[in-house]
């Protein structure tokens, strides 16, 4: 079920007489539950856009719509006025690469500020249970007195997603939340968002640099480059088969290949139905050696997807024999050559 519709939605900033294009015509579904990346690299305006979300940037006049999917009815957030706009911006709450804390207030206080902005707000029995339990759902039970200063970055970014939710929002906006946390604290803070999804049936919209992030937990992903969407899907669909040079750039990047030339060369795909070791069972099973050009893994949804590029036998009878046997494991693959094999292992542009 959609709760959040884009349509042709675009954005420019003037300054100093200079106009600059940050989004061109996006367009975009999200669906309830999605956990949705969106990546590019730096000034591509992925945080535009989801500023633009929870309206704190407001797109172009004569651009598109966003429409937001409350309970059956339709909201187009550009009408969106007073009450309306605030009770719309609780429903789609966000947390920030630096955490935005206030360094005055404890944990607890930091958590309950969203509530203090409401005029008729007054602290009882219920509010401070939920408080309470939110501090516990984060893991951060034992530092409700701390202040900001006290806390890891981690810490941090477990009390900025607590205030997030403390008015139980539908969508989750997350702005380079890990940019700033060491790898083991990011798969931490990773890790905690897909509980939350799971567990709050919350809609979380997730902004990167890296696909690390995107693989860890987003089931799906839209691509900007050049400020405009050019791949969009499930994120096993991107990453096993990205089409164009940019979403290739970003999913291959850092990745190492071997170019033999005067090769005949095989791709084999992974679409997580396999776990069997595929190499060995082809050097044991059909009684031939192959070498590997290319090959990398990502895990989506706890499963394995992938590629590997492995070199063919010479003799054309091994080569039919590797074929069926591949054909009888059900594993896809497709003949390459040296030009393709670039374009399935580019790690720069």
């Amino acid at each position: 079920m959609k709760i959040l519709e884009v349509r042709d939605l675009s954005k420019t900033f003037i300054t100093n007489k200079k106009v600059t294009l940050v989004l061109d015509k996006i367009s975009l579904d999200i669906e309830k539950g999605d956990i949705f990346g969106v990546i590019g690299l730096s000034g591509e305006g992925k945080s535009t856009f989801v500023r633009c979300i929870n309206r704190l940037e407001n797109a172009d006049s004569d651009s598109g719509v966003i429409n937001f999917y409350n309970n059956g009815k339709v909201e187009n957030i550009a009408t969106l006025k007073g009450k309306n706009l605030r009770d719309y911006r609780k429903s789609v709450s966000m947390i920030f690469q630096d955490f935005n804390l206030l360094n005055q207030k404890t944990v607890y206080q930091n958590i309950e500020f969203p509530l203090t902005l409401d005029k008729k707000y007054k602290k009882n029995q219920e509010s401070d249970q939920k408080i309470k339990d939110l501090i516990k759902l984060v893991g951060l039970e034992e530092k409700e007195g701390s202040y900001p200063s006290q806390l890891s970055g981690g810490q941090k970014q477990r009390v900025a997603i607590a205030r997030a939710l403390i008015n139980d929002p539908q969508i989750l906006l997350c702005d380079e939340c890990t940019s700033a946390l060491d790898p083991t604290t990011a798969d931490q803070i990773l890790d905690l968002l897909k509980n939350l999804n799971k567990e709050l049936g919350l809609t979380i919209v997730i902004i990167a640099h890296q696909m690390s992030v995107i693989e860890r937990i987003c089931n799906k992903v839209a691509i900007l480059s050049d400020h405009k969407i050019v791949e969009m899907g499930s994120v096993s669909e991107v990453f096993l088969s990205p089409q164009t040079e940019a979403a290739k750039a970003l999913v291959y990047s850092g990745h190492v290949m071997t170019k033999l030339h005067e090769s005949k060369l095989i791709r084999l795909e992974f679409k997580g139905n396999t776990d069997s070791p595929i190499v060995a069972n082809i050097i044991q099973d059909c009684n031939m050696l192959v070498s590997i050009v290319f090959a990398n893994s990502w895990v989506v949804d706890d499963k394995v997807f992938g590629q590997m590029i492995i070199k063919l036998p010479y003799y054309e009878e091994d080569i039919q024999k590797l074929k069926n046997y591949l054909n009888l494991k059900g594993i896809s693959y497709q003949e390459v050559n040296n030009d393709d094999l670039g374009k399935y292992t580019r790690s720069n542009l």
